[in-house]
């Protein structure tokens, strides 16, 4: 939508010009309206004259300024997208030039009144009236005469938006006296924006302030941004792809569009709670919590800092490019709308770690090793304004001992720029649980490939290969290969547990290809082959002899490999500079003579670094294998070949020797292999009784790294297993998680339900749906009768673990399932659930029929159904015409929802909407007449409280998003039967308007939010008598006292006030002692409690969290 679209005439006590920051939202000057709180506002070719009313006035001195809120849009809804204003502020006293103002003045009338547009085109000089706080713009062009009757030709301009570039910056109030009508004066858009009121409207309605800083050349940021989005478009828009053909390195990119698999993501720890156990009025309906397992796109909405755990090779840094390159290209979909319009900062930490210290704001981009070089200061106004998006990938690739400066650097950086979203990606045990949750962090882990995932990436790496052929022959062998591992996979369980994340699937398509079909059948095999077939092959099919002048042997090529790796290992480092890998390949040539003199390390290092294909630079003068596991594989066989048995044992405990350990069994002898397993049972034996932690560490370590050892003193393995089976079952899910990691042989070591706690068959079931397999399966057909609800629900959210008809038929339908919540993600489970019996909590997500959910959700007799994140629903008919025997219905983010009519032959009692458009209207809502609890969160407009259309009848309502944009409390009244109210939004409410609270007389449950809490010492404020459950957030500006509170609202038995100050102020909260329940919490500023002994200790935590 173009701003002159945005452009509207006001008509108050005099005729002016406004601009509408949404369809419904209006900032135009105050002297339009004089005394009066509304004025008429209507936009050329938008929806007519509509009445609007002032939710916010600044003073007339200061910032001539008004806000006005129409009832209804301005403007339809295919002239509404794009709302997302772009605001700047001028630093510097460079006069900014081609500036310009839009709006309707009396000098361009016509055929009498009637109005018409000007532009004034000029140079905003910052430097004039620069004491008072206002732009000046000068005319460039001829200023026009005063009119006849001495009136400014510029009359009816007040209210203009004034524009640098895209830019809003201020609003046109003044013709500046003294300088025939060549001079206006202009209200900085950022001074209204540092008024609180005024800023809460704005966020409420545009989301985050974000501002671009300006200076005398407005456009040099916004063409180097657009230069660094193509750079980072380009740089990280391909995938090396494993295997492919080798006889151009180019071959071996294929483009992230055709390569990128959206992979499954599950919270660490997920939080679900029982249907009927949630608050009615608190945006949830006893429906399941958005935060189960789900594909990427769908786990991460709405998310605006995410701590990500892999393992190596499961896509997390794929996963950070698909962002990086999404971002660039403002290519997001709708369900990830909050990262539309961000800056990606790629951010490797293997790379950035390199420094002495971790960089600057200002040095981000050359730290990373991108050589542009962005205007000064342009970095910190993108973060400033909110509008980053900050890529930490591989905290697991620092150092141990430089974690604890990583999160300091992290945790500082995100204080500094807290409107920024953040994705920080590890391994999963190189940071503690909730190391970074004191910021609000969520975590997620990504889960193994699952058959679907797989096959489909069998698919798309044969049709990358195929590409590169020329020959229709050579294409149609490698189609007939594609379809042999494809029929292959599901029916060898070897090879199918191998290929759990997308470098091990890739090792497994390029080897499947290389032997023509012939496969290895364990990890260790995998690896070697693969390396084999980089080292050997490479150059074999180039076939070029010496590229470099020098012939290294496969042998030799291992050789210096694996003493690079375990070097990179013992010293910390996932990349190392070029000189240091140079002066180490100089030490080790006296020793292999046959492969050059010291003096001629440099060309053996290009040699490794260019033919062999392990290695890469990943930043000049950088080195680093081309994949952790590569590095770990190389090392641990260096380590064995150094007999440095001890040495691996005694760095087991980190994080980032797990997987040499590991590969270290498997490369080494018999005895070698016995001594390492003896050495870490030994230290978990030791660990006992210090640290559970250490001592499960080390022995399940042991057993996970039993698969690797092809042969072992039977004593040895039976000591190992021993000390695993001593830690069946797990006592909960970390333990849980550590044991998955052993693998498939700990399943035999799991036992039935029979004397476990609820927890222990919690985590029991968890390590069967990690491992996932026939044998997982059936260990869960003796959990299905499980009386416990916990673990039944995670038996339920395991089906997308296994086939979904056979986990259906024997795992879902002979267990209780009205208790739960079954969730359909797939085709395949849409058809399996009739299998299930009184499924009556069903959750269906994503792009699944409308009429297949209908017909499900009648078969199995729900009665609480989800329909989430599916863009193929349009209406609500098919629902309506199986009329499934459903009460509640909760519809979120289903954005082309267009027709809501059909909810009115639904009975519901309970309806929820969450992230919805605004592409429909809520008509029908008045006609569902059975509807007593709604909770709606809704985007874009549909009306005020006033012209919502609510049922009469509902006793439980919730309020958020721009559903609630409610400055005042007019129109509660409609619903008298409401015994709880909730809402939660800003602006804050008026405490004036609580007094319309006193037409509910059974409202016995209130949340929202007050523009100050010392207003509530209105002697005039009604008693709310039938109160007794309140949630408030105010704001604490001036020493208060909490007796009005108390005063207001005198039969509390529950209360929680969340306050915030700007400046240190004081609270006395001593008549809040009779009160039953109660908690005081300050998220922002300084509050001074008297009375505190009258709270609960801790009386005040302060929060150390920045909002997000």
């Amino acid at each position: 939508m173009t701003t002159v679209d945005r452009i509207a005439a006001v008509i108050g006590a005099r005729q002016g010009t406004g601009y509408l920051l949404t369809p419904r939202l209006v900032l135009t000057a105050g002297h339009l309206l004089r005394e009066r709180s509304d004025a008429v506002v209507v936009v050329p070719g938008g929806l007519g004259e509509v009445t609007c009313h002032a939710v916010w006035a600044g003073e007339r001195e200061h910032s001539d300024a008004v806000l006005l809120l129409a009832d209804t849009p301005l403007v339809a809804n295919e002239s509404a997208d794009g709302f997302d204003p772009r605001l700047g502020r001028i630093d510097g006293l460079a006069p900014v030039v081609d500036c310009y103002a839009i709006g309707f003045p009396r000098v361009q009338r016509y055929d009498g009144e009637h109005l018409d547009s000007e532009q004034f085109v000029g140079t905003i000089k910052p430097g004039s009236q620069s004491i008072r706080g206002n732009y000046v713009i000068d005319s460039v062009h001829t200023p026009p005469a005063a009119l006849k009757d001495g009136g400014s030709p510029w009359a009816g301009m007040s209210g203009a938006p004034l524009f640098s570039g895209q830019h809003l910056i201020g609003m046109v109030v003044v013709d500046a006296a003294g300088w025939q009508h060549s001079r206006l004066t202009a209200v900085p858009i950022h001074r209204l924006l540092s008024d609180s009121a005024f800023s809460n409207i704005y966020r409420l309605h545009n989301g985050p302030v974000r501002f671009s800083t300006l200076r005398r050349a407005p456009d040099g940021p916004a063409e180097f941004e657009q230069r660094y989005r193509s750079y980072i478009a380009d740089v990280h828009g391909e995938l090396s792809i494993f295997g492919l053909n080798f006889s151009l390195p180019e071959n071996a990119q294929w483009p992230l569009d055709s390569a990128y698999i959206s992979l499954e993501l599950v919270r660490r720890e997920e939080e679900w709670v029982e249907p009927g156990h949630r608050d009615p009025v608190g945006g949830d309906l006893g429906s399941p919590a958005m935060d189960e397992r789900a594909r990427v796109e769908v786990a991460l909405h709405g998310r605006r800092r995410v701590l990500l755990r892999g393992l190596a090779g499961s896509g997390k840094t794929t996963l950070m490019q698909w962002l990086a390159v999404n971002a660039a290209r403002d290519s997001f979909d709708d369900r990830l709308t909050h990262l539309r319009g961000r800056v990606p900062f790629m951010l490797p930490m293997r790379t950035l770690v390199r420094s002495a210290s971790l960089p600057a704001v200002g040095d981000l981009i050359t730290a990373a090793g991108h050589p542009l070089t962005p205007p000064e200061g342009w970095v910190d106004a993108v973060l400033n304004e909110g509008r980053g998006l900050l890529l930490v990938d591989g905290v697991d690739e620092m150092p141990q001992e430089d974690r604890a400066r990583t999160r300091d650097w992290l945790v500082k950086l995100i204080t500094a720029y807290p409107d920024n979203v953040v994705v920080v990606t590890t391994r999963p045990t190189a940071v503690d649980e909730g190391w970074l949750d004191r910021k609000g962090f969520t975590e997620f882990q990504l889960l193994p490939m699952n058959e679907r995932d797989v096959a489909e990436f069998v698919r798309r790496w044969y049709k990358a290969a195929g590409s590169m052929s020329v020959s229709s022959a050579k294409r149609g062998q490698l189609e007939a290969l594609r379809d042999q591992l494809l029929d292959s996979l599901p029916r060898k369980r070897d090879l199918a547990r191998l290929a759990t994340n997308p470098l091990m699937c890739a090792m497994i398509c390029a080897l499947h290809r290389d032997r023509r079909g012939f496969l290895p059948d364990s990890r260790m095999k995998l690896y070697g082959d693969a390396l084999t077939m980089l080292l050997v092959r490479r150059d074999q099919e180039r076939a070029v002899a010496a590229p470099e002048g020098l012939v290294v042997s496969e042998e030799a090529q291992h050789k210096l490999l694996q003493e690079i790796a375990y070097w990179m290992i013992r010293n910390g480092l996932a990349e190392a500079e070029h000189q240091q890998v140079i002066d180490l390949i100089g030490r080790l040539l006296p020793a292999m003579p046959q492969v050059g003199t010291p003096d001629r390390a440099p060309d053996v290092f290009r040699f490794l670094l260019h033919r062999s294909g392990l290695l890469r630079a990943p930043a000049p003068q950088t080195v680093a294998f081309v994949h952790r596991t590569f590095l770990d594989y190389l090392g641990a066989r260096a380590a064995v070949d150094a007999q440095d048995i001890n040495l691996v044992a005694t760095h087991a405990h980190e994080p980032q020797w797990e997987d040499t350990v590991r590969m270290a069994v498997g490369h080494a002898r018999d005895s070698e292999a016995a001594t390492l397993l003896k050495k870490l049972v030994e230290l978990g034996d030791r660990a006992a009784g210090n640290s559970r932690h250490l001592h499960v560490r080390f022995h399940l370590l042991a057993a996970a790294s039993l698969e690797h050892a092809t042969s072992l003193d039977p004593e040895v393995r039976a000591m190992v297993k021993q000390r695993a089976a001593a830690l069946v079952p797990p006592k909960d899910t970390w333990e849980a998680g550590q044991l998955a990691e052993v693998g498939p042989i700990v399943l035999e070591l799991l036992p039935g339900p029979a004397g476990l706690t609820d927890e222990e068959a919690l985590a029991v079931v968890t390590v069967a749906d990690t491992i996932r397999g026939d044998h997982a399966l059936r260990l869960l057909y003796d959990y299905r009768d499980h009386p416990s609800l916990t673990v039944r629900d995670a038996l339920a959210r395991s089906w997308p673990s296994f086939d979904a008809a056979a986990y259906a038929e024997n795992v879902l339908a002979p267990m209780r399932t009205d208790d739960v919540w079954i969730t359909v993600t797939t085709a395949e489970q849409l058809g399996a659930l009739p299998f299930v019996n009184d499924a009556h909590n069903v959750a269906f997500r994503g792009a699944l029929s409308a009429d297949g959910i209908a017909s499900a959700a009648r078969a199995v007799a729900a009665r609480n159904v989800v329909i989430a994140n599916n863009p193929r629903l349009r209406n609500l008919t098919a629902l309506s015409e199986e009329k499934p025997a459903l009460t509640t219905l909760v519809l979120d983010s289903c954005n082309r929802l267009a027709d809501y009519s059909a909810l009115a032959e639904l009975a519901l009692e309970s309806l929820e909407l969450r992230q919805m458009a605004a592409s429909a209207t809520l008509s029908a809502l008045r006609s569902v007449t059975t509807l007593r609890r709604a909770a709606l969160d809704l985007h874009g407009d549909h009306g005020t409280l006033r012209t919502l259309p609510l049922p009469s009848a509902l006793v439980h309502l919730s309020l958020s998003g721009s559903c609630a944009l409610v400055d005042s409390l007019a129109g509660v009244e409609q619903c008298r039967g409401l015994a709880s109210l909730k809402i939660d939004t800003d602006p804050f409410v008026n405490p004036e308007e609580l007094r319309r609270l006193a037409s509910l007389p059974e409202l016995g449950e209130l949340t929202c939010r007050l523009h100050s809490f010392a207003l509530l010492a209105n002697s005039e404020l009604p008693i709310l008598s039938t109160v007794t459950k309140l949630t408030l957030h105010a704001s604490v500006d001036t020493d208060s006292t909490a007796a009005d509170l108390r005063r207001i609202f005198p039969r509390l038995g529950e209360l929680c006030l969340e306050l915030t100050s700007r400046h240190p102020v004081s609270l006395d909260v001593n008549a809040l002692d009779a009160i039953p329940a109660k908690r005081v919490s300050v998220s922002g500023g300084s509050i001074q409690f008297t009375g505190a002994e009258s709270l609960p200790a801790p009386p005040v935590a302060p929060s150390e969290e920045s909002d997000v």
